[in-house]
């Protein structure tokens, strides 16, 4: 990443405050990178590739309970071993190669949201979910949320930080960044209070105003809100007319952008920093919060380094790994799998993995 990315990764950390004065936020550099996703595809190689952010063990097979025995996390907080996932950015050239696209990590904000805000309880073990769609390439005004009627797609957003201030868009409208692109996606705020995962993630469900709101009757359990950011130098990458920017899994729209979360919170520690107000205060820095503070470190990158890749995911490639294809849509593209790599929910072939690197087939 570049000297003036990192800088200005440093500045737009703060741009919620203007926004909400009720939320802290932690950094984390990446941890890994490639076709590993738990959550959607436990056990089984994702069909399309992730940046990953979290503990240092994180592999196909990772549970709540594999995830507490990580050496160390890149974030923040050590006392959060959670896994946070998005699909890796590229830019395609005319010829159908592809270069990732510069990126450090993200930062995952915790923001205490809702009317019934008061009522927040702390993710159980074994939670996970799943924020966006993959599939889609456009804007959909369906489904809506519960009460406020907004359209779910609004989840998702992108932010040009251009010389001036540019609207945030649903699409990766505007591409042309020369302070980098920031991806941006808020997830499910309310439970229904009996299962950790559900495969179309109905146990969850957005807040009325995505971001805030109620929760509706059938989701009555509030939970804390979670919100990713993550920005790309999409101009240190080196284009060229008729080039595209294009996510792991083949969306040139943007739609499709995702976030997964599969959590590792020593519950204490997040349950005393939601009872402790650190979500709901003015001061929204870590280090304001002493449940939080007891294990935050700095230097991310060298307190926890990154693990290599397990197959060419990155820096200039001949085609996207896996069995992703290229669309700009209008119409969403169904998620097959990749054939004979154990395609979502066929129960066919599983990894092993050695030390939280794929090694062999089973």
């Amino acid at each position: 990443m570049s000297i003036r990315l990192q800088s200005l990764a440093l500045l737009v950390l703060g741009v919620l405050v203007q926004n909400s004065a009720a939320y802290f936020r932690m950094s984390c550099s990446r941890m890994r990178i490639g076709r590993i996703d738990p959550v959607v595809n436990f056990g089984k190689v994702s069909p399309h590739v992730h940046k990953i952010s979290g503990a240092s063990n994180i592999s196909p097979n990772s549970t709540f309970q594999t995830l507490q025995t990580a050496n160390c996390t890149s974030c923040e907080i050590q006392a959060d071993k959670s896994a946070y996932w998005t699909p890796t950015l590229y830019y395609q050239y005319p010829n159908s190669s592809l270069q990732e696209v510069p990126n450090g990590g993200m930062t995952v904000y915790y923001l205490g949201r809702g009317d019934n805000k008061s009522a927040i309880v702390p993710f159980p073990p074994g939670f996970r979910m799943v924020s966006g769609d993959k599939t889609l390439r456009s804007y959909h005004t369906t489904p809506v949320t519960y009460k406020q009627n907004r359209p779910i797609a609004d989840r998702v957003s992108f932010a040009c930080l251009d010389r001036q201030p540019q609207p945030e868009t649903p699409l990766m409208t505007n591409t042309n960044c020369i302070n980098g692109l920031r991806a941006q996606i808020q997830f499910q705020s309310c439970w229904d209070g009996r299962s950790l995962y559900k495969a179309d993630n109905s146990h969850v469900a957005y807040m009325s105003g995505i971001d805030n709101g109620v929760c509706p009757p059938t989701h009555p359990v509030p939970l804390i809100h979670l919100f990713f950011e993550v920005l790309y130098g999409v101009t240190d990458v080196k284009q060229q007319p008729g080039g595209r920017f294009v996510f792991s899994q083949g969306d040139a729209s943007g739609a499709g952008f995702h976030g997964d979360f599969l959590n590792g919170w020593d519950e204490g520690v997040l349950k005393a920093a939601i009872e402790g107000g650190c979500a709901n205060v003015n001061d929204n820095t870590i280090g304001s919060c002493a449940p939080l503070l007891k294990s935050r470190v700095e230097n991310l990158e060298q307190n926890c380094p990154m693990l290599p890749d397990d197959e060419k995911v990155g820096g200039l490639i001949a085609k996207l790994p896996g069995c992703a294809t290229v669309s700009t849509g209008p119409d969403a593209v169904p998620d097959l799998g990749c054939p004979g790599e154990g395609a979502p929910g066929n129960g066919t072939r599983k990894v092993k993995v050695r030390r939280g690197k794929v090694s062999a087939w089973e």
